[in-house]
């Protein structure tokens, strides 16, 4: 025991003396080793001389050192980084002449319609490549088994003017907020079965900026709903344009000032003319900016259609953007045109 303490009172000052001594300048037989200070993201090079290499071996071998190995494993790659590049919102211009009126067909790719015994009966979003955006009121008391979702639908009674896609929907994530009473939280995802591929043709909608409230801002809504109050719904995918008004304006209306939450968005005129009506339920309600359609409202509930003093109500989506990302981080989102960045 005392011969091994004399060895290490030794050989310790004499390493550190080695080491002090071995600070010059770099010799034609210097080895160089790059390292990363990560303090300082700066790199420097430790210089050892081949007799500097094999004392510091010696060293380790009688102190019974080993220092660690740097692992070579390359980290996982993530959902995100496996996602082709795509974009949002960016509708498309397949124009034709029906009846003298223009419409556009597949003019709002994203929007979806669900089919409960393959019968249409609310709207939804395409959002990324697994989920679709509806309201919590549309799979409420509804049979996940019965329950499908078309895609690329404009006319519901010709099969023949565009390509569809039908899928299964495979879980349904519904808010555990949502209330019947007052349809607070009226938010819903639905995952399908199957995953989309998006290109010049299919592409999802842009989710909303948040904080921002859009009061005065135009908004588009879209759906199959019915065209006039008590009406039939449509069989083709139309669009209706409303003012979006302020929280504030919208307790002023002929609502109790209760019923409108935080978490609601209103839009319609005070003289009612136009809204969203029967069938629109759980479909978009967009803002357009710098030719971006953005999804900010889910159709939610209302005072009839179109009726003077009761605006349509929306579920303000902004104010569920975590909520959806926590909820749908293993699809593909696309970026958005204006900023170029994964939303």
């Amino acid at each position: 025991m005392r011969e091994i303490l004399s060895i290490f009172l030794l050989v310790i000052p004499l390493a550190v003396a080695h080491v002090l001594n071995s600070q010059v300048p770099i010799k034609q037989n210097t080895l160089v080793k790059h390292s990363i200070d990560t303090r300082t993201n700066v790199t420097y090079s430790d210089y050892y001389t081949e007799e500097d290499k094999f004392f510091l071996s010696w060293l380790q071998n009688i102190l019974g050192y080993r220092p660690p190995i740097a692992s070579t494993t390359q980290p996982p790659i993530s959902e995100q980084e496996k996602c082709p590049p795509c974009r949002c919102g960016i509708t498309n211009k397949q124009n034709r002449i029906v009846g003298g009126i223009e419409t556009q067909v597949n003019q709002y790719p994203w929007v979806a319609l669900l089919m409960y015994r393959r019968r249409f009966y609310c709207g939804a979003t395409v959002i990324n490549s697994k989920y679709l955006l509806t309201a919590a009121h549309c799979i409420t008391g509804f049979d996940r088994n019965l329950m499908s979702v078309r895609i690329l639908e404009h006319d519901r009674n010709l099969t023949a003017e565009a390509i569809t896609l039908d899928f299964r929907i495979t879980e349904i994530i519904k808010h555990n907020g949502y209330s019947t009473v007052n349809y607070n939280n009226d938010i819903a995802l639905i995952k399908i079965d199957g995953e989309l591929n998006f290109d010049e043709k299919m592409r999802p909608a842009c989710l909303a900026e948040p904080v921002k409230t859009f009061t005065g801002e135009t908004g588009i809504v879209t759906g199959w709903g019915a065209i006039v109050e008590g009406g039939p719904v449509s069989t083709t995918l139309q669009e209706v344009s409303v003012p979006i008004m302020s929280n504030a304006e919208c307790r002023r209306s002929k609502y109790p000032a209760r019923k409108i939450t935080d978490n609601m968005l209103c839009a319609g005129y005070k003289e009612g003319q136009k809204d969203s009506c029967q069938g629109d339920s759980g479909g978009p309600l967009h803002v357009v900016a710098v030719g971006l359609y953005r999804i900010i409202g889910i159709v939610s509930w209302g005072e009839g259609c179109a009726q003077p003093g009761y605006p349509g109500v929306y579920t303000r989506v902004n104010r569920y953007i975590t909520w959806i990302m926590s909820n749908t981080a293993d699809a593909c989102y696309c970026s958005d045109e204006s900023t170029l960045r994964l939303r």
